[in-house]
């Protein structure tokens, strides 16, 4: 959307409430850094660069399978004029996954009968880190699209 927009994006802060596995996981200040890592690519490779601002992750067991995700966002808007957009973001991330897992399950499947083995960078958009492939968001949808459509040609 910024990018879209030719809105800069100056700094990119978050807060991550986690619980269950993920929480206990990300306890582990390796693990939290190597997550962090993952999400630092993914702005760089969206916005061009990285923003100033960092993301903290903090164990909530009593959340359980639960997690509620927190970003501030500063950026420049016309003419330079000096703007933030907040999100919070709650949820059960089995209950987001579980589609994606099924989804990737139906098009691996469908591959698999189309003859068609081996990596799929097609299926970049499922991931935050994909492997090969494009690395923007847009690109990724664009190339999951252009699967599913040589996918139903191989009928």
């Amino acid at each position: 959307m910024f990018m879209q927009r030719a809105l800069s994006v100056r700094a990119w802060s978050g807060t991550n409430l986690l619980g269950g596995g993920d929480g206990a996981a990300l306890a582990d200040p390796a693990a939290a850094a190597a997550k962090n890592a993952g999400k630092n690519r993914v702005l760089t490779d969206t916005l061009g660069t990285l923003p100033q601002g960092e993301v903290h992750i903090d164990d909530v067991p009593a959340l359980g399978d639960w997690k509620t995700a927190w970003d501030h966002i500063a950026f420049e808007g016309f003419l330079g004029s000096r703007m933030t957009l907040q999100t919070t973001w709650q949820g059960c991330d089995s209950a987001l996954a579980a589609p994606l897992v099924l989804d990737l399950a139906r098009l691996l499947a469908r591959a698999h009968e189309a003859g068609i083995s081996g990596p799929l960078p097609e299926l970049g958009f499922y991931f935050k880190d994909p492997d090969g492939g494009p690395a923007a968001l847009g690109e990724q949808y664009e190339a999951l699209l252009a699967f599913g459509a040589r996918l139903r040609e191989a009928r």
